[in-house]
């Protein structure tokens, strides 16, 4: 899929289920009740958050970053908001901003009234989710999970609906798998969603646990997930990889420079002092081209 269509199809999920309306300028919001359509300045005491979001985790520096962003400059993008009561307003996109700015102790929100029924706002809310970069692989398998009980849809739709394709969906929905205790490590970013992958095609959740430890504790890469697995069908002892086993902290550093750059894992393995070679993960035909996108851009 080439970046174009992906990003078309990214844009046109959100947009198709919030069809444009005349509204004022969002740099000058009215004040007061909101009307439908429009922008207007809404106290945060109105506002609640909706207890279905799909995102659970908010990664506190990502928030602190946009909190700092709003006490400098405020909040550019309004919130998208659906009428609960008299003067209550519920969120349906657009949570990190209002939580940055109750942390920024604004008294107001810009803020868009749309008229949503419950099964809408999920959407709404799983598709905004989903279309954020910093999504972590577990919220992300959560929501897809969600759109397919809730809203009853093929992995086949919810990739149409989300510009993601189907493998991408149903590999994405077997991390749900995992023991919890697993989970909650790919949740924390100690374990990648292909050593997630891989610790499925272990036999047993005892298993899974065992190697996923190794995997935390030693630095294991897939590859030495997948060659341990082989080793215990044959019988032999699990190999390591000696050029993992001492690495030069310039490497690392560059290799963990490169992995927040291209929002994936990264390997260096150095074959001779002059000579190695880099693996980048990719986990998508959709993941490998944003990644291809950003080196050539970058070049």
């Amino acid at each position: 899929m080439s970046k174009n269509n992906r990003h078309n199809a990214l844009g046109k999920g959100l947009h198709s289920l919030l069809p444009s309306r005349p509204a004022t300028n969002p740099s000058a919001p009215l004040s007061g009740e909101p009307r439908e359509g429009n922008v207007a300045l809404v106290p945060l005491s109105q506002i609640e958050a909706n207890p279905n979001q799909p995102r659970r985790e908010f990664e506190p520096v990502a928030m602190l970053e946009l909190t700092q962003s709003i006490e400098r400059d405020g909040v550019i993008q309004p919130i998208i908001v659906r009428r609960t009561g008299h003067q209550q307003y519920q969120i349906i996109a657009g949570e990190r901003r209002w939580r940055a700015a109750k942390a920024a102790n604004l008294k107001e929100l810009p803020a868009i009234l749309r008229t949503a029924d419950d099964q809408k706002v999920l959407e709404l809310a799983i598709i905004e989710n989903i279309q954020r970069e910093d999504l972590n692989p577990i919220d992300l398998a959560i929501a897809f999970h969600r759109m397919t009980v809730e809203l009853e849809l093929s992995h086949d739709e919810i990739g149409a609906r989300t510009g993601k394709d189907r493998a991408t969906v149903t590999n994405t929905i077997r991390l749900l798998q995992l023991p919890k205790e697993l989970q909650d490590l790919v949740q924390a970013g100690k374990l990648s969603p292909g050593h997630a992958r891989a610790l499925l095609k272990l036999a047993d959740e005892a298993t899974q646990r065992e190697v996923a430890d190794k995997c935390v504790r030693e630095g294991w890469s897939v590859r030495q997930i997948e060659s341990y697995t082989k080793d215990r069908k044959s019988g032999d002892k699990p190999k390591t990889e000696k050029e993992e086993i001492l690495q030069d902290p310039n490497v690392k550093a560059a290799a963990s420079n490169m992995e927040q750059k291209l929002g994936t894992k990264v390997r260096i393995v150095e074959r001779t002092p002059n000579k190695g070679l880099i693996e980048i993960e990719y986990y998508s035909t959709d993941d490998l081209d944003r990644i291809y996108t950003l080196i050539v851009e970058s070049a």
